[in-house]
């Protein structure tokens, strides 16, 4: 830890962020290991913010999202894995807060630097559900009759005694009179809005291309690859609903994907220190919870606490991102933010997600949450400057929020 004072006043900003190119359930990166997946993302994004620096540059923390640590060989104190295979001594924090878990790591790294412990710290989001185990209870103390059960824990997601999330997904639209229809529209609009983003080269300063050693040699990954741009809205309209629910679809949801993301922040002071240049300066955070049920929801409420925190009106954001868990989360949410204004609902919703969301990028469930983060950022400083801000929301219904200015 570099021996600085931090002020009162103090700062802080995203330094650098990286991302893989999230893959396909079952796809190009479900044969790599966690470990080497997230070092080697997290190796790319410190080596972007040492050439920013004479200076070596070691973050003071690791915090590490993720959601299921069972697809790691030892599936116990995986941010502390990566940080050995990163080489870096500092101490290392894994958080589970499902979805939301990378975004909590953020909010978790704040507190350190307001209270003086950290000045920098690099945050990792990963999760590679095409590794997730199926389970076999019972049997290690051995099972004398009857049938034995294997379950899978990924299909559907769902929590004891709650319904699946996407059941709750579909009652949130409900609720809120959203029909399928729109929801089928706006997952549409989120693969052909990834489309246009990607070719003119918006995901360029996020993605570091992935090397994967095959049985015909090494392969270069390096787009995103779930996305289906070729996909119309009668194709959409043809799907039945899934898991119980009444209008949630395979097509407006995510998939269940791999991939891994790194972000480094640090204070002001720690910017001046080492001659960084930021790329955004982050203005307020919010962590929130509602009903169990209320997923689709919880966002415009992070969303809202956080922007009252920071004295600011949803007016005053130039982008809006909303973790697309489904459809109904940035439909519904924006919907409630714009008071169910039905002209200022529309205009929220032109300014959200205009890239893309996780119904055509994927969804590995610890990364997108700081995904969501870094995309809004390079945005806004291709757009020039300007503020935004994202949400996500985690299972039984938690919710985190980050406003940005660049």
């Amino acid at each position: 830890m570099i021996n600085m004072q931090l002020k009162e006043t103090d700062e802080i900003f995203i330094v650098s962020g990286k991302r893989s190119p999230f893959g396909r359930y079952l796809g190009s990166l479900s044969t790599m290991d966690p470990v080497e997946l997230a070092s080697m993302v997290a190796k790319k994004t410190l080596e972007e913010v040492n050439q920013q620096s004479d200076e070596k540059f070691l973050p003071d923390h690791v915090f590490m999202g993720n959601c299921i640590p069972t697809t790691f060989a030892s599936p116990s104190t995986t941010g502390r894995q990566v940080a050995l295979a990163l080489g870096l001594e500092g101490f290392a924090i894994t958080i589970d807060t499902a979805c939301c878990s990378p975004l909590t790591c953020l909010r978790l790294a704040l507190w350190g630097m307001k209270a003086k412990e950290i000045f920098t710290a690099l945050i990792i989001g990963i999760d590679m559900m095409s590794k997730v185990p199926h389970l076999l209870r019972g049997i290690r103390s051995g099972i004398r009759a009857g049938k034995v059960e294997i379950t899978d824990p990924i299909f559907p997601i769902e929590y004891k005694g709650y319904n699946s999330v996407a059941c709750d997904a579909s009652n949130g639209a409900e609720k809120y009179g959203i029909e399928r229809k729109m929801l089928d529209e706006w997952a549409l609009g989120s693969h052909q809005k990834w489309f246009r983003a990607m070719k003119r080269g918006a995901f360029d300063d996020e993605i570091v291309p992935v090397i994967i050693e095959t049985k015909g040699g090494r392969k270069v990954f390096e787009k995103d690859e779930f996305p289906r741009p070729e996909s119309t809205l009668m194709r959409l309209q043809e799907l039945e609903p899934v898991f119980g629910s009444k209008t949630t679809t395979a097509g407006n949801a995510p998939g269940l994907n791999d991939g891994a993301c790194a972000m480094v922040i640090a204070t002001g002071s720690a910017v001046k220190h080492f001659g960084f240049q930021p790329i955004a300066r982050i203005i307020e955070v919010e962590g929130v919870t509602d009903a169990p049920q209320g997923i689709s929801w919880v966002p415009a409420k992070a969303i809202s606490k956080a922007l009252e925190k920071a004295g600011l009106k949803i007016e005053d954001m130039n982008i809006i991102e909303i973790n697309e868990a489904f459809a109904a989360m940035p439909l519904v949410s924006t919907k409630i933010l714009a008071g169910e204004d039905e002209k200022k609902w529309h205009r929220l919703l032109s300014l959200t997600n205009p890239n893309g969301g996780a119904i055509a990028i994927g969804h590995p469930v610890g990364a997108s949450g700081l995904r969501i983060l870094m995309t809004m950022a390079y945005e806004l400083r291709r757009r020039g400057g300007g503020r935004g801000v994202c949400a996500i929301c985690g299972g039984l219904s938690q919710g985190e929020s980050v406003v940005i200015e660049v």
